[in-house]
C-alpha cells in the first residue's frame, strides 16, 4: 500500500514575513503586488481571514472590508529560501519529494515504514523539527494517493486537525460525506456545473455512473468519476522527472497590446528553455493557455521537432500565439507549456572538421546560458537587429539575446506531473 504525504505550510508567506518582522504578528496582514491596476490579494494571514478577506480579492475591496489591513509586496527570494530550507528536512524522511510551490510537497513513504515507522509517526517528526528548526507551523495530510492527502489537509482544515489519516481502502468512505470545497484542483466550470445540478458533496458525484457524466462533461467525466470515489495512480515525482514543464504569468493590466504581450512570451520561452537545457531534456509540443479579462480561456498547442534553442521555443511561441488570441478582449493570464519530454540525443562526431566549424545557433545558446548562469538573467538585452547587409548573424541568432524586459506583476511556476 502507498503512503504519500502532502504537506502545507499555513499561510506561508504571511507567517514568514512575521517571522522577518515580528512587529506584524497578530495582525491582518495580505500580499499583494504594489502599484497593479487590479491588484488582488494573493496570500493571507488568519487574522486576515477571520476578518472576511478571501484570496484572490481586490485590493480596494480588501481595504474597505478590514481597514486594518497591512499590505505587503511579494517577496520571492525570502518564500525560495525557507522553501530550500524545508525541503532539506523532508529529504531525511522521504527518497521521493514533489513540490508544489512555496512550501508545498508531496512525499512519497511507501518503503520506509522499517526505517522511520508508521506515517503518521514521520508527519509527526516532521512538524516537530519544522518547529523547533524553522518556527514554521506545518499541516501534514496522509493517505495512499496525492488527491486523497491533498483532501485530507482540506477536510483537516474544517475539523481543525492538524494530521489528518485516510486510511487505505477508506478513501471513497472518507471523501462522501465532503462538501465539494475539499475536492482538490476541481476545474472551477465543472464547479459551476456541479453547483446548477445542486450537487454539494463528493459522494453525490461518486453515486452517478460515469456513463451520465461523461454525457455532460465529455471525457472529463471520466475522471471525475474516478476521483470521486478517491481513485488516483499519479506517481509522486521529483522535478526532474515530472512529464511538462509550465509557467504562467498574471499580468497586473488586462492588455491586447502585442507590444507587451510579445516580449512576456518571449521571456517566458527563455525560462521554459534554460530548464530543458539544464536538465538535458527536449520538448515534442508547446502548449499556450491564455485567460481574458472576462475569465474565459483560449488553450492552443503546436508541434515542436525536438525543440531546446530559445530561438525554436519563441517561433512556437509566437505559432501557437498565433492560433490562441482570435479575440480582441484584453489578456490577463499567459501560461506556457512544454510536455512530450525527452531526453536530448547528442551524437559526438568521430572525426573533427579540419576546419574552424561556424558558429552556430546551439554554440550561441550555450554562451548566452553560461553567461546568464554566472551574471543573472538581466546580464543581456537586446537590440535591435542590423540591416541585411550589415548583420554578422542570421535573424534567428541574431536574435537570441533577450530582452531585458521589466515584469509588471508575478511571475508563478508549476509543474504538472
Amino acid at each position: 500500500m502507498r503512503s504519500v504525504l502532502f504537506v502545507d505550510p499555513p499561510a506561508f508567506c504571511t507567517t514568514l514575513e512575521g517571522l522577518v518582522a515580528p512587529a506584524l504578528r497578530s495582525r491582518p496582514l495580505a500580499v499583494a503586488p504594489p502599484t497593479a491596476d487590479r491588484a488582488t490579494l494573493l496570500a493571507l494571514s488568519p487574522e486576515a481571514r477571520r476578518a472576511g478577506l478571501t484570496r484572490g480579492m481586490p485590493v480596494r475591496t480588501a481595504q474597505r472590508v478590514c481597514p486594518d489591513l497591512i499590505l505587503l509586496p511579494p517577496n520571492p527570494r525570502l518564500y525560495a529560501r525557507a522553501s530550500r530550507a524545508l525541503h532539506e528536512i523532508l529529504r531525511v524522511f522521504a527518497p521521493t519529494i514533489e513540490p508544489r510551490g512555496y512550501g508545498h510537497a508531496f512525499l512519497d513513504l511507501t518503503g520506509t515504514g522499517r526505517l522511520f515507522g508508521c506515517p503518521q509517526d514521520v508527519a509527526a517528526r516532521i512538524r516537530r523539527e519544522a518547529l523547533e528548526r524553522l518556527r514554521l507551523p506545518l499541516s501534514v495530510g496522509i493517505a495512499s494517493n496525492k488527491l486523497v492527502s491533498q483532501a485530507a489537509i482540506r477536510a483537516g482544515r474544517i475539523s481543525e486537525e492538524s494530521l489528518p489519516y485516510v486510511p487505505g481502502g477508506n478513501e471513497r468512505g472518507f471523501l462522501a460525506p465532503q462538501p465539494l470545497v475539499v475536492w482538490p484542483e476541481l476545474d472551477p466550470g465543472i464547479r459551476c456545473r456541479l453547483d446548477d445540478y445542486q450537487l454539494e458533496l463528493i459522494g453525490e458525484v461518486a453515486a452517478i455512473p460515469e456513463r451520465a457524466l461523461c454525457a455532460v462533461f465529455g471525457s472529463a467525466g471520466r475522471l471525475l468519476n474516478a476521483r470521486a470515489r478517491g481513485i488516483d495512480p499519479r506517481p509522486v515525482l521529483p522535478p526532474e522527472r515530472q512529464s511538462e514543464f509550465r509557467i504562467a504569468h498574471t499580468l497586473a493590466t488586462d492588455t491586447n497590446d502585442h507590444g507587451v504581450l510579445h516580449p512576456l512570451l518571449r521571456l517566458m520561452s527563455q525560462r521554459l528553455g534554460y530548464r530543458l537545457r539544464r536538465r538535458g531534456l527536449t520538448a515534442r509540443r508547446l502548449g499556450l493557455e491564455a485567460t481574458y479579462a472576462d475569465y474565459t480561456t483560449a488553450v492552443r498547442t503546436v508541434p515542436v521537432a525536438g525543440a531546446v534553442l530559445d530561438a525554436e521555443l519563441w517561433e512556437a511561441a509566437q505559432r501557437a500565439f498565433a492560433l490562441t488570441i482570435s479575440k480582441r478582449m484584453a489578456v490577463r493570464t499567459l501560461a506556457l507549456t512544454l510536455d512530450r519530454l525527452e531526453e536530448l540525443d547528442l551524437q559526438l562526431e568521430l572525426w573533427a572538421e579540419p576546419a574552424t566549424p561556424p558558429v552556430q545557433g546551439d554554440t550561441l545558446q550555450h554562451a548566452v546560458d553560461r553567461i546568464h548562469t554566472r551574471y543573472g538573467s538581466r546580464a543581456l538585452t537586446r537590440g535591435r537587429p542590423l540591416s541585411p547587409k550589415r548583420s554578422l548573424l542570421p535573424d534567428h541568432q541574431a536574435t537570441t539575446i533577450l530582452p531585458n524586459v521589466a515584469l509588471p506583476s508575478r511571475t508563478r511556476w508549476a509543474s504538472a506531473s
